[in-house]
């Protein structure tokens, strides 16, 4: 895998005639964010849409008003692509569509997790960047309106609404996108996750969570289980955990935070995040892995996420001795 200059990358697309784009399973607002800048971009430079595939099954309805949604396939259109694009995903494991890479001419990965280890002819990584869409930005020249508005629309999903890990390269990439006419403001309303819904889930995590404590740091642990799910939710594709996390940190004061949702399938998928730059989430979780205490797992160094098999209480104590040791 190669990192490559973005003039090369511009011949690279140009030469091109199909295109297919794919991301990680249950994608956030960043993936699909990412995904649907590359595809206004490939329109912008005159690519014709029936020959791009933005692969993405399943996305929470949260995101519906990102620009472009309707554009979103289940399935791949074609059985070979002149260039399959990888989004916002490090592992193989996490890749939907990840058989399309194998019937691809050539493949570039964008990235800003910690270990990418996604095979692709090219590569645009940058573990400092506050979300892929900020790389994607960076290495694209591109002004269309639908474009800026994804790349805005994946930094503040990724930040949790420009609260965490917002960084100067974001907030630069926020002012110029301003410039350019983006209503960052309108953006962020859109994105507050204040609905009815959200509040029930929060405050039923709120009342069953617990701070663990050691020296000066701390850990509010919490979960939900599938009884507290509708019907809709118990896949976990219909629910924006980060809309929980965003209204927890707004409710309480925390160092770090270990949140657990179980799934259909007896699972747990647990999200965590810290304000502690003294920790490292995505090692915790890669030595967890490596230790077999935990089924997959990684991210960034401030938040990363984890499925794990077992009793609620035991994951949350796994997690919080490491984070506090």
């Amino acid at each position: 895998m190669d990192t490559i200059s973005t003039e090369n990358l511009s011949q690279i697309i140009s030469n091109a005639n199909t295109f297919a784009i794919i991301t990680h399973k249950r994608p956030d607002g960043d993936a699909i964010s990412s995904a649907l800048a590359i595809f206004w971009y490939l329109i912008d430079i005159g690519k014709n849409k029936n020959n791009i595939d933005v692969i993405i099954p399943e996305f929470n309805n949260d995101f519906s008003f990102i620009p472009g949604i309707e554009h979103l396939k289940k399935i791949n259109s074609k059985k070979q692509y002149d260039l399959v694009t990888v989004v916002d995903c490090a592992t193989l494991h996490l890749l939907k569509g990840c058989n399309i890479l194998k019937h691809a001419k050539q493949t570039i990965c964008f990235d800003h997790h910690e270990k990418t280890s996604i095979n692709t002819t090219y590569s645009f990584i940058d573990i400092s960047a506050p979300s892929c869409t900020c790389i994607i930005y960076k290495s694209l020249n591109c002004t269309s309106k639908d474009f800026l508005n994804c790349i805005a629309i994946g930094l503040i999903s990724d930040t949790v609404n420009l609260t965490l890990n917002v960084t100067k390269l974001g907030l630069s990439i926020i002012d110029e996108l301003k410039d350019f006419g983006i209503d960052i403001n309108y953006l962020l309303s859109k994105l507050m996750y204040q609905n009815n819904r959200t509040i029930q889930l929060v405050e039923i995590a709120k009342e069953r969570g617990y701070f663990i404590k050691a020296k000066n740091k701390s850990v509010f642990c919490t979960y939900l289980l599938q009884k507290d799910l509708l019907n809709s939710e118990k896949t976990l594709t219909q629910l924006n955990h980060k809309a929980i996390i965003f209204e927890l940190q707004k409710l309480l004061n925390y160092n770090s935070l270990i949140l657990l949702i179980e799934n259909n399938k007896g699972e747990f998928r647990g999200s965590l995040r810290t304000h502690d730059d003294n920790i490292n989430l995505n090692k915790i979780c890669l030595k967890l892995v490596s230790e077999g205490k935990i089924i997959k797992g990684g991210g960034h160094s401030y938040s990363a996420g984890f499925t794990a098999k077992g009793e609620h209480d035991e994951i949350i104590k796994l997690f919080a001795y490491e984070i506090l040791s």
